[in-house]
């Protein structure tokens, strides 16, 4: 059980307070605010998976329709972003895993459309 005592050594926790504009401050906002670039994916890859998991009717068909269906291109919803390359788009682990939910939905079908 977590203890809570009157020194850092004492305890399970401990917390301490710097004040804002130190050089320790900044050095943590430095860390703590890092972006992170998250894994890509292509619209090949993305059918790739799903058909490596089993959804050999998964195609860029069935793809096109899910994401315009869903309008997963829209930047607020956080599934993929405009690609490196003009005109190119791809996509996060959010779209795979919603990809992945809209397959096994669909699996009783042996389709791949939406």
């Amino acid at each position: 059980m977590p203890k809570v005592g009157s020194k850092a050594s004492r305890s399970d926790t401990a917390v301490e307070f710097i004040k804002p504009n130190s050089v320790e401050a900044r050095a943590i906002n430095a860390v703590l605010l890092k972006e992170v670039d998250k894994a890509r994916h292509t619209a090949g890859q993305v059918i790739d998976a799903m058909r490596a998991e089993g959804y050999p009717k998964f195609n860029q068909a069935a793809h096109t329709r899910l994401w315009k269906e869903l309008d997963a291109k829209d930047p607020t919803k956080g599934f993929g972003k405009a690609g490196d390359h003009k005109n190119t788009w791809v996509w996060f682990a959010s779209w795979l895993a919603r990809v992945r939910a809209h397959c096994q939905e669909n699996a009783s079908k042996n389709v791949a459309a939406v």
